[in-house]
């Protein structure tokens, strides 16, 4: 499989870690991450938008008795109606983890368009 960036202009890769948003849009984004920390640790998956944490978007994966952990989430967002939102994730994990393996998605669709105050 390839990787889509920048499918219908809205989303750009401008580096590695950074998915631009571009404006006049509500976008939904989704992910789906799996990792494999140490038996009974966690990871965590934290967005960044324009390099603030976003929180109540975040979601940590336990391993319980095995090593496998799951993280995923949904969020609507409307950070980007007027101008570019830079969108990044952060992994996180405790000290006791001594190695781990990650991999996952990210899928992002515009959900609304802004219209604007002539509309009406």
């Amino acid at each position: 499989m390839y990787p889509v960036w920048g499918a219908g202009g809205l989303t750009s890769l401008p580096t590695d870690d950074t998915i631009t948003l571009q404006p006049g849009y509500v976008y939904a984004v989704s992910y789906v991450f799996l990792a494999t920390p140490e038996p009974g640790n966690y990871f965590q998956i934290l967005p960044f938008m324009n390099g603030t944490p976003r929180l109540l978007y975040s979601f940590t994966g336990n391993a319980a008795n095995g090593r496998n952990a799951a993280a995923s989430a949904f969020f609507l967002t409307n950070e980007a109606l007027y101008e570019p939102v830079d969108l990044s994730f952060s992994l996180t994990y405790p000290d006791t983890v001594r190695n781990i393996d990650i991999s996952g998605a990210v899928s992002i669709y515009p959900a609304a368009i802004a219209v604007s105050e002539e509309f009406f």
